[in-house]
């Protein structure tokens, strides 16, 4: 027979009023097997496994640079050995932030010191409550630094996660997963005992749950304005589909769709989910039957612009200008206040809906403010999603220079397109694929001979010639005036937008000029004698490769192009492109040649372990350091994460035979299982971003501009130190820690001065 359960209650231990009782205390009223006695250790565990994180050469080059508490470290170093507890002494770290130590001295006090003791408590409260930079895992030899978020003990999500979007400059973030959308406060905030607000660091993140029921697969920012009062305003691109342990997410043939919300009402939730710890996250289970509030269903015949249906959005009394502006309503500050008060949705004639109105009912307003990407009775409206790609023309958020979306689906691949100066996405071309897209990404090809390329075309991929609208892009309109006026046919047409396309065993490209395909094939790289290797693999690689047949080369990863801080003779940017098949990546010149026979590459890099992704960043030195930039390639797949480090001196293509060892740094990092990269962000490994983020936190700085919401900065102090920074910007990637277990990290780093230092 079961024993009651009863509940354990405080009992008066006979102190003062105003006196918090200690450990001792607790003990002595309500013995050793009470919870204080149960969590006594643990807690003091934790707090010594944190302190012995941090070394003291972290620590003193922290108070060098303004972080901690001066007057305690020079108290601890006085006593020196005299302290020997078995638990050292916590002071003012930033999981345990101590009351803000203000005093304030009334004797002898003029008028004429208020200002500056107002402003010296200002500085003292505000330098107490900025937390401590996260503490960094340097990837030895190489110039790699690895970041870790929130607690050892605690998952981020119990799921896959998916995608990563950044929001407030890095200080918030959005993580899809399978079981649906979560968000990681990098900066926790408590209250202390004299009423201030302490800010916790990094290190105590709190990974929060917002909604369950539907997976988020990828998120992307398609615009990002300035608000009023400097606040962003914005569309989220999202791909969302039921959750996989539901029915209809088990089954294979599940639709996935494209939404897009508005960052305001996101960013409003994931604000809301902060504020209150503890609560149940959404569920977005509901009947078939249930309409979101800014998609009614409407019986008339659905306009030809995909995004037509965010006219729901905007008031019906105002005319919208022709070519209608499809993120108008989204991007409106009043649009998700004052809609609804001009002209009631079609939800709100309904008695059920009623509840709306009730400020509980917020948040699942706030989820549910989306519009489909594909309007009802559309060709999209109809097909599951498999995964997207954005190209902008300047590469920047909020482009006006004509922007292309392409969508990949079971058999198809649907292209749209931005014109200059527009927002609307319209339908241009179909593609017919016979195997299924496992991915599709944008790239450049260096063309100079469209007649014999067309010849060129296999019969891989067909282009389904009844939604054929080439001409209302920009680029082929061009491209084709240049083909009116040519008359040889050796003439350079320069560098043409196309798609690459992986399968699980080929992969292919699509030039979106002319709908030539073709299948990919990298160079045969046993004939190429600039070939570098991991550790332990140049044996075994030459007699491999023999015995590799075009089938066992392993499968494709999606390609990425990337600018190295190199000038051309032309004095433009040096660009490579980042091609990997199996254990091997090419690194090729971007834009990428695509002729009769591949394209010998730069460099071939023969990986330890297969990736599942890799890419590319530069480590730069700083200004007045002679040392070279250095490009990383980070590879991660099952075994965790595996980085390689070079020079530039790859693109000289003089020099016969392999690198030498020296030239190549390669580490590689056991992130306890899986890993895979999720998005390019932060500057984690900067104690000044983690102030400026705190600051903005305590609500000390609340105006930024759209260049510092992607960089998380508050002001750029010119174009080139915009560029360097968003070079300098790392990677967020996930891990897989147990079985229900996953969590986000960070990757990234720059050139210190001190960096060799720092080695010895």
């Amino acid at each position: 027979m079961a024993s009651p359960h009863y509940v354990e209650q405080d009992r008066d231990l006979g102190i003062g009023a105003d006196e918090l009782p200690t450990y001792d205390d607790l003990a002595a009223q309500a013995g050793p097997n009470s919870r204080f006695g149960r969590w006594r250790e643990w807690i003091e565990k934790r707090a010594a496994e944190r302190y012995n994180d941090i070394t003291p050469e972290e620590r003193l080059r922290r108070r060098e640079r303004g972080w901690g508490n001066e007057e305690a470290d020079a108290a601890e170093e006085s006593n020196g050995s005299a302290a020997s507890a078995t638990v050292p002494v916590i002071v003012n770290e930033p999981a345990t932030p101590g009351p803000a130590s203000l005093t304030i001295q009334t004797s002898n006090l003029s008028l004429s010191d208020t200002s500056t003791l107002a402003v010296q408590s200002q500085y003292q409260q505000e330098s107490l409550v900025a937390p401590l930079p996260s503490v960094s895992n340097k990837l030895r030899p190489t110039h790699l630094k690895m970041h870790t978020f929130g607690s050892r003990f605690l998952p981020h999500t119990k799921s896959q996660i998916r995608c990563v979007l950044p929001l407030l400059g890095d200080r918030i973030l959005l993580i899809g997963h399978d079981d649906g959308l979560s968000v990681l406060d990098m900066f926790p905030r408590e209250w202390t005992e004299s009423g201030a607000v302490s800010i916790k660091g990094p290190e105590e993140a709190q990974a929060l749950p917002i909604w369950q029921g539907e997976s988020v697969f990828q998120m992307d920012i398609l615009e990002l304005e300035e608000g009023v009062e400097g606040s962003p305003h914005g569309v989220i691109l999202a791909l969302v589909g039921p959750e996989p342990d539901t029915p209809s997410g088990k089954d294979s043939e599940s639709l996935r769709t494209l939404r897009m919300y508005k960052l305001t009402s996101l960013t409003s939730l994931a604000k809301w989910t902060i504020s209150q710890k503890g609560s149940r996250p959404l569920d977005l289970r509901r009947p078939s039957n249930w309409n979101a509030q800014q998609t009614p269903t409407k019986k008339h015949r659905p306009q030809s612009s995909i995004t037509r249906g965010l006219k729901s959005l905007i008031d019906p009394n105002h005319s919208p200008d022709a070519q209608s502006s499809s993120y108008q309503a989204l991007l409106s500050p009043s649009s998700s206040n004052n809609d609804h008060r001009r002209s009631p949705s079609p939800l709100r004639q309904n008695s059920d809906d009623a509840s709306w109105d009730v400020v509980d009912d917020l948040p699942l307003r706030w989820a549910m403010d989306f519009v489909p990407l594909g309007a009802s009775g559309s060709r999209l409206s109809s097909l599951s999603v498999i995964s997207y790609a954005l190209w902008s023309h300047d590469g920047r958020i909020a482009s006006r220079g004509g922007r292309m979306l392409a969508i990949a689906t079971k058999s198809n691949i649907l292209l749209y397109e931005t014109p200059k100066g527009e927002r609307s996405f319209r339908p241009v071309k179909e593609f017919y694929t016979p195997l299924t897209p496992r991915s599709i990404t944008f790239f450049h090809q260096a063309v100079s001979d469209v007649s014999r390329s067309l010849s060129d075309a296999g019969p891989r991929f067909r282009h389904d010639s009844r939604h054929r609208r080439a001409e209302s892009i920009s680029t082929v309109r061009e491209t084709r005036a240049s083909l009116a006026s040519s008359a040889t046919l050796s003439t350079a047409y320069g560098p043409q937008l196309s798609l690459f396309v992986t399968f699980d065993k080929k992969s292919g490209w699509i030039r979106l000029v002319d709908s030539a395909v073709g299948e990919l094939e990298l160079f045969d790289h046993s004939m190429h004698a600039r070939e570098s290797m991991s550790p332990t693999s140049h044996r075994k690689s030459r007699i491999s490769a023999s015995f590799d047949g075009p089938n066992h080369l392993g499968k494709w990863i999606p390609p990425s192009t990337f600018d190295l801080p190199v000038q051309t003779a032309n004095g433009q940017t040096k660009k490579i492109m980042i091609i990997t098949r199996g254990k091997r990546t090419h690194i090729l010149p971007s834009p990428l040649p695509v002729g009769l026979s591949p394209c010998p590459p730069y460099l071939i890099i023969t990986w330890k372990n297969t990736p599942t992704t890799v890419t590319p960043r530069v480590c730069e030195p700083p200004d007045d350091s002679s040392a070279p930039p250095y490009l990383q390639l980070i590879a991660l797949g099952e075994m965790g994460v595996e980085v390689q480090e070079r020079s530039f001196a790859f693109l000289s293509g003089k020099g016969k035979g392999k690198m030498r060892a020296d030239d190549v740094l390669h580490i590689e990092e056991d992130t306890g299982g899986d890993s895979g990269f999720l998005a390019i962000g932060g500057h984690w490994d900067r104690p000044q971003f983690a102030l400026q983020a705190a600051r903005f936190n305590a609500g000390l700085s609340r105006s930024y501009s759209t260049d510092s919401y992607s960089s998380g900065y508050s002001s750029l102090e010119s174009e080139e130190l915009a560029i360097r920074l968003d070079r300098e910007q790392g990677l967020y990637c996930w891990c897989r820690k147990g079985l229900e277990d996953w969590r986000v990290f960070w990757l990234g780093g720059v050139h210190t001065v001190d960096y060799e230092d720092e080695e010895e």
